[in-house]
């Protein structure tokens, strides 16, 4: 089976499918890469096939998702998905030329992200199935809950849950369509057609069969609804498990090694509109608990505000690695943050910036591993010292974080989703060979 992978986003949206091109060529399958260029070194670090050679096939797109993040610095709640919107749509024209190359591997199927909803379009050219492969419940109707894509976290009535639904599918890709019809029509040489930009609408005249998706996140965290398709699975995270043989900075280890596990304070790809008042914010949560914080940021004047000792600012390490070692983890509740949270079995305190954010949230603190905190906008140094005493002093929470853990590293994530994608093709190749 050749797979082609296609994603965007933030590392929490990218590696996840490392892991899974890296488990698809042990299992003796072949997997390209087609993400942002940042990642290519992501990629090309990743063990490959059986056979020991180093590295993923990548296919470089030219979407820089640091000049995304900081469009939407500063916004919240649908300020948040209008900024991020009119950034991806100010960038989506640059990406369309860079698949190519991905084209050229002649995938037999394709496995997209559906934040940068084209993997469909390229299934359509190539005769092959589509999968969908989110990192959030967001696409796949249910009564059950809200889609977590859903900009407004007020509670609304449950029989607006469904209909949260079709709007999420509406507005998936809605800033780029223009840019993608053009594509599909001067490069592709598609023709137009209903439903097209729907990630979860077959496309007519290939395999009729419904999309594939796959939830790369635990049903412990968030159990299957029950009025789903059958065509929608949960596989368990696709953990990229990177940090077992990573070897810490000097300052890194020695920090860790001089006293009581510290708390982890990041908040992701998501940059800070007012560094000075956050490190204020860290400096007064760390006097008043008497905690040691490990902090990710890739700020300079942050770096230069945050003097004490009790701080220390990082750049890079991976959370498989980390995160253990930590008392606390807080965080801004991204999927790939929040997954690697749960792995690691320590309580949380989320400060959610936007979208899918507050569903992670409030499904972290409805299991019992994670203190209510307020949005990010209303973080104080009391609150936050507050919520990172009790998150590292509340057995129970502790408790909570330690058993939801051993589940969740249970499962074999990966391995599942390669299984489902082996019977999507084989069926697809099935109804292709049937003469019409």
């Amino acid at each position: 089976m050749r797979a082609l992978l296609l994603t965007v986003g933030s590392q929490g949206d990218v590696q996840p499918f490392v892991a899974l091109a890296r488990r698809l060529r042990a299992e003796g399958h072949e997997a390209v890469l087609a993400a942002p260029a940042v990642y290519r070194g992501l990629a090309a670090s990743a063990s490959g096939d059986a056979s020991g050679e180093d590295g993923i096939p990548f296919a470089p797109l030219d979407l820089d998702m640091a000049a995304v993040g900081e469009a939407v610095a500063g916004k919240h709640g649908l300020r948040h998905v209008l900024a991020f919107a009119r950034a991806m749509g100010q960038r989506t024209g640059a990406v369309l030329p860079g698949l190519g190359a991905a084209v050229a591997a002649d995938p037999d199927v394709i496995v997209h992200h559906p934040v940068l909803p084209i993997g469909q379009h390229v299934a359509e050219l190539l005769r092959v199935p589509a999968v969908v492969a989110p990192p959030l419940p967001a696409l796949v109707p249910t009564r059950e809950f809200l889609s977590p894509a859903w900009p407004a976290r007020t509670r609304l009535p449950r029989t607006l849950n469904r209909p949260s639904y079709r709007a999420a599918r509406y507005l998936t890709g809605a800033w780029c369509r223009r840019d993608i019809d053009a594509w599909r029509r001067d490069t592709l040489g598609l023709t137009s057609r209903p439903g097209r930009h729907d990630p979860l609408a077959p496309a007519s005249g290939t395999d009729p069969a419904p999309v594939t998706v796959l939830h790369s996140f635990s049903e412990h965290v968030v159990p299957r609804p029950a009025d789903w398709p059958r065509t929608a699975h949960i596989t368990g995270y696709w953990f990229l498990g990177d940090g077992a043989g990573w070897t810490p900075p000097r300052r890194l280890a020695e920090f860790l090694d001089a006293g009581e596990p510290p708390v982890y304070l990041g908040f992701g790809s998501m940059p800070a509109d007012d560094p000075a008042a956050l490190a204020e914010v860290i400096s007064t949560a760390a006097s008043q608990t008497g905690a040691r914080f490990v902090v990710y940021s890739l700020s300079p004047e942050l770096r230069r505000c945050l003097t004490s000792s009790q701080v220390l600012v990082i750049r890079q390490a991976p959370h498989d690695w980390l995160f253990p070692r930590t008392a606390a983890i807080v965080h801004h509740g991204g999927a790939g943050t929040t997954g690697a949270a749960v792995a690691a079995g320590r309580p949380q305190v989320i400060w959610p910036f936007g979208i899918d954010q507050h569903f992670w949230a409030d499904r972290m603190i409805s299991l019992g591993v994670a203190v209510p905190a307020p949005p990010v906008r209303a973080m104080t140094g009391n609150r936050l010292a507050r919520a990172v005493d009790r998150a590292m002093n509340d057995e129970l929470i502790s408790g909570r974080a330690i058993e939801l853990a051993h589940r969740v590293q249970a499962e074999d994530g990966t391995g599942r989703a390669v299984a489902h994608l082996e019977r999507r093709t084989a069926s697809a190749a099935q109804r292709m060979a049937v003469p019409a």
